[in-house]
């Protein structure tokens, strides 16, 4: 088995390379484990760290002076806001950040991901 130490927290795979290895009774045993624990309902879930949301300047000032921009924006997921929050502080110019803020406000305002057209081809 090759499992990450403080990391793996559950194997969901078994494997045999030779025939002599296979011990149906234990295969048996654990199989019924695995039933009973899915029955009361244990299950081990993934630690997972939300990113900080960090809103540039210039589109924390219009999330501030437009209120429809702004619901829309808080209705989005977490993933979507991160998406145009990062599209606007990746440019480096500050007449490239006011274009992208230009061209996404009607996106947000539509309620779309910036990357949706390009989901489920």
């Amino acid at each position: 088995m090759n499992a990450q130490e403080e990391k793996t927290k559950a194997m969901l795979q078994w494997r045999f390379y030779t025939l002599e290895e296979i011990n149906t009774e234990l295969i048996k045993t654990y199989v019924l484990e695995a039933i009973e624990n899915v029955k009361i309902g244990k299950e081990i879930k993934p630690n997972r760290i939300k990113k900080e949301l960090i809103i540039p300047v210039e589109f924390a000032s219009e999330l501030s002076s437009n209120k429809e921009l702004k619901k829309q924006f808080e209705s989005l997921t977490n993933g979507k806001q991160r998406e145009y929050a990062d599209y606007i502080s990746e440019a480096k110019r500050a007449t490239t950040k006011l274009k992208r803020l230009e061209k996404i406000i009607p996106m947000i305002i539509s309620g779309v991901g910036l990357h949706d057209k390009y989901k489920n081809c």
